[in-house]
């Protein structure tokens, strides 16, 4: 009887052994650090992707100088997604291709900035109540 009281102890600590890895574990997994709302003139070319896209499924046009602004990025991919942006939000192309070095980049990108400047860009009314 003694050695089933020893075994059940013994059982009961390793039951609570292997709920405190479990519980840590669990823990673990959840720290994570919250990830930055998508933003187009975020530094991070993650967060910039993530902000065009979004500008792009809410049909966001406040965001096309945003947009232009990244067609001169160091970056190729958020050129691409810029580029693409554009075209979806804008219509035009301009000949601008991202993958070409910023001299080639440069009449293409200036044909942009002109037509920006000729935009009725409506403001954003978020937080106006």
């Amino acid at each position: 009887m003694a050695a089933a009281r020893g075994m059940k102890a013994g059982m009961a600590f390793v039951g609570r052994k292997i709920g405190w890895i479990l519980g840590l574990g669990a823990l673990g997994m959840s720290c994570t650090a919250p990830q930055p709302a998508p933003n187009i003139a975020d530094p991070d070319p993650q967060v910039k992707i993530a902000g065009i896209r979004q500008a792009v499924a809410q049909g966001d046009r406040t965001s096309l100088p945003g947009l232009v602004q990244q067609l001169d990025s160091d970056d190729a991919a958020v050129r691409f997604y810029a580029q693409q942006a554009l075209e979806r939000l804008a219509g035009e192309r301009f000949g601008y291709e991202y993958y070409l070095d910023e001299d080639e980049r440069k009449p293409s990108l200036a044909r942009w900035q002109d037509w920006l400047k000729k935009q009725t860009i409506a403001p954003t009314t978020q937080g106006a109540k």
